[in-house]
Formats: C-alpha cells, structure tokens, sequence
C-alpha cells in the first residue's frame, strides 16, 4: 500500500487546532523530480489550501530542494517547469548542477600523495635496511625458515622488520577523491535563485517574513551527529548552505565543508525527520517518502518462505541489488518511526505517510541518480500519489477535515488518463503537469518581497537613529 495513516487524535466535530507540517524525504536527483511531480498531485487534491499553506516545512537531502522555494510561496507548477528552464521563478536546472566534478580532489590528491611518497620514501628505506644489518642473509635465513616450516611465526619473523618500517606508509586509498562530484553547484543555484525572486536565504528572516518554519538536516562528519538548520535551532548557515550539507550524498558528492565543518546527507541519519516535526508542535504531518523497496507482483508467501515467480531481482546486476538495499535500509528506519509514534501515548495528532505503492517497478526502474529521468520521475510521482491517495481517499479526506482542508478528485481525475497512457510525448506531459490551478490565498512572492522592503527601510532608518 502506498498510504499509511497513523491517526491518534481524539475524535472531534471542531477544526482541529495546531501547526501543519509537510515532510519531503530524500530520493536522489531523480527524488527531487518524484516529489515535484507528487506535491502537484497533492496541491490538485487540494480544494481550499495548498502546498504553499503549510506552517512548517522538513527538508531530508533532496527533500530540501524542494521545501525551500515551497516555504517562499511558490508552486509545484513552477518547481516542476524549472526542468525545461521555462519557469519564472527559477533559472534552468541543468545536469551541471548535480554533477559537477570533483576537480579540485581528482587533481589534489594525487599530487599530494606523490609528493608525501617522495619525502617518507628515503627515509622508510633507510629503515627497512637498518633492521637488516645483514640484509641478505638475515632476510634469506627467514625466508629459508618460512618455506620449510610456513607457520605464523615464522612469517611473522620474515615480513615484520619491513612492515615495522611501514607502518606510516601511506595508502594508496588516499588518492581516491572524499567523492565523485561537488555539490557547491547546488548551492550556488539556490543561492542565487533566492536573490532571484528577492526572497531571503536567511533561517530567522524566512520565520518573520512568512511566519512559517523550515528545517533541514545534515550528519556532521566528523563526529556523526545529526544537525538540524533552522530559525530556532542550528542557524548559523544560509538556507542554501543547509540544502549543500544535507543533499551530500556519500561517496557520490565529496563532503559540504561549511564553516570548517564537513557535512553529509541528512538521509545518513534519519529517514523522515518526524520527531522535529512534532518537538515544533505539529498536530498534522504529511510525510512524503519517494523511496522504498520494491516487492513484485509475483512475489507470493509459502510456508514463511519468499518466492519469486520469474526472475530474482539480483539477475539484473549489482545496481540493482544496491538499489533495493538503499530502498529497504532508509524504509526500515521510517516504519520504525511510523510503529513508535502509532504506540505513543505522547502523540496525539495525525501522520499521513505518502510512498510509491510497493509493486511501482516504474519508479524503481529509474535510476536515482539520473538527471535525463526527471520528466519521467515527475509523470510517475504524480501518478504514484494519485493511486496511492485513492486507496484511502475516504480516510484521508476525513482526517484532513479535521484540521479544515477540504480534498476533491476533480482536479487530478481530468489529468490520469493523458498521464496514464504510453502515447503522450515528454513535452506534453510535463506542459500538462505545468498547468495552474486555482490559487489559494498563500503567502506570494510580493507580499515577501514588501516584508524584506520594510526590514531593510527599519534597519536604516535604526542605523541613522
């Protein structure tokens, strides 16, 4: 199933009061796209609010690409046109922003290991000889001794003079890069579409302009702890800063050192981040997940033992298998956190978990960290949430009525069927995921643009006082 609820809040016939919170788990490149696609979905469900209206945002690695313009007002429409540069609120994403190499490593690491073999190696050889004063015979004595009698100690007696003098040798694994690429490229782009649109990329200024909360997460290296970036929390960072730690996904993107701290993707950590949601005092949390594993249609149960009828997932290569391990990895953590907070007696709000159904071998088909996919994973996000909401379409519009959302199919029902078919190009289906809906009063681009206006006369004005 593709929609879990976890509902603990007391039956009532009055709107429910508390903070909203949307939770956009990570998902890659292709993830961000998923997602984008979804929350168009999701808006279209919508009847009086929107995506935009939600009082605190929580952004995981990918996750955080969206939450960010999301929080400045601006839609999934515009988020998804951004893919073909025609949006006017962003510039074009290109495949450069995800995968800009990693040049500066490539390059660096190498020659610094050249030249700390170059000023160990004299010395290390001097070593080596005058543990042997006698270097042949005391070498060809143990040798001699390990071939007629290969016990450990006499393989130890041959080869510890020489691995003593070794022991700082440098590895040969220091020339391999902290990653493959640099995801600087990431932030520039946020930052600079930030300006774009004159919003701020500052935690505490976003709070007090659109009285709307945003957090993110990153695992701090060095030490492996979660940080958490927000208004009231970490905010010694920009936004943009925020999203390069927490989309630094190891091994693929080298660590995001800001401010002298190395961080990688907030994912490592946590899947969801729920528990911020609920410490921040949301009643309400809308939690998108585009990631978990894949369990074929043909999969069946017989006496506890799991069958496939076909072929096995492992035929179709190691990337696939490590596909599915990442996939089961990060959903386990999250069904960890879904039981907890369906056990506990200090949670009395709602959990609407949105995920991929589990036989989607669409979305899994997708490679998560391809950039050509995206228009595709946006079809199949939208697609995946629609089919996933109509399996409770009664218990989740009952629950968002509680906290005075209203939901209608109309708005998605007239786009299934160019969606669902195999003939649309491309071009027409993301032109169709582009169309506007009816607005929903929300705080917009001009009424931050006035807040940041009025801030900065204040400022002057206080300066010259």
């Amino acid at each position: 199933m593709g929609i879990t609820i976890v509902q603990r809040s007391a039956p009532s016939h009055k709107v429910i009061a508390g903070k909203k919170a949307l939770i956009m788990a990570g998902g890659a490149v292709t993830g961000a796209s998923f997602k984008a696609g979804g929350l168009k979905a999701l808006n279209d469900y919508f009847g009086n609010f929107s995506v935009n209206n939600f009082d605190l945002y929580v952004g995981i690695s990918s996750g955080s690409l969206i939450a960010a313009p999301l929080v400045g007002g601006i839609s999934p429409e515009s988020i998804l046109k951004s893919l073909d540069g025609t949006s006017g609120h962003f510039s074009p994403l290109s495949a450069w922003h995800y995968y800009k190499p990693n040049f500066a490593e490539m390059l660096i690491k190498p020659l610094h290991f050249a030249a700390k073999l170059a000023a160990m190696l004299p010395g290390k050889l001097l070593g080596i000889v005058s543990r042997y004063p006698d270097w042949s015979k005391g070498l060809f004595k143990n040798v001699i001794s390990f071939l007629e009698n290969p016990t450990a100690a006499n393989y130890d007696s041959m080869v510890k003079p020489i691995l003593g003098s070794m022991e700082d040798f440098p590895s040969f694994l220091e020339i391999l890069p902290s990653g493959v690429f640099d995801n600087s490229a990431i932030e520039l782009y946020v930052r600079k579409n930030i300006e774009r649109n004159g919003l701020t990329n500052d935690f505490r200024e976003i709070q007090k302009i659109s009285g709307k909360l945003i957090y993110i997460s990153a695992m701090r290296l060095d030490d492996g702890k979660r940080v958490i970036f927000g208004p009231d929390e970490n905010n010694s960072i920009t936004l943009s800063e925020a999203i390069q730690a927490s989309t630094a996904v190891p091994g693929f993107y080298k660590p995001a050192r800001i401010g002298g701290v190395d961080y990688v993707d907030g994912g490592v950590q946590r899947t969801a981040n729920i528990d911020i949601a609920i410490d921040k005092g949301a009643k309400l949390i809308i939690c998108y997940n585009p990631f978990r594993p894949f369990e074929p249609k043909g999969f069946v149960d017989d006496f506890n033992k799991r069958r496939k009828e076909g072929r096995y997932l492992s035929s179709s290569g190691i990337m696939t298998v490590l596909n599915q391990i990442m996939r089961a990895f990060f959903h386990s953590r999250l069904k960890a956190a879904i039981d907890y907070y369906r056990r506990s007696p200090d949670f009395n709000g709602d959990i609407i978990l949105i995920e991929p159904q589990a036989d989607d071998e669409a979305f899994f088909a997708l490679n998560p960290l391809s950039f050509k996919n995206r228009i595709e994973a946006a079809k199949l996000g939208f697609l995946s949430v629609r089919n996933s909401v109509e399996e409770k379409f009664d218990e989740v519009k009952a629950i968002l009525q509680k906290y005075g959302i209203e939901i209608s199919r109309d708005g998605v029902e007239n786009k299934l069927k160019i969606l669902s078919g195999g003939s649309s190009s491309p071009k027409a289906i993301q032109l169709l995921l582009e169309g506007n809906r009816k607005k929903v009063r929300s705080p917009g681009k001009m009424r931050v643009k006035r807040a940041i206006s009025r801030m900065k006369s204040s400022s002057r004005k206080a300066k010259r006082s």
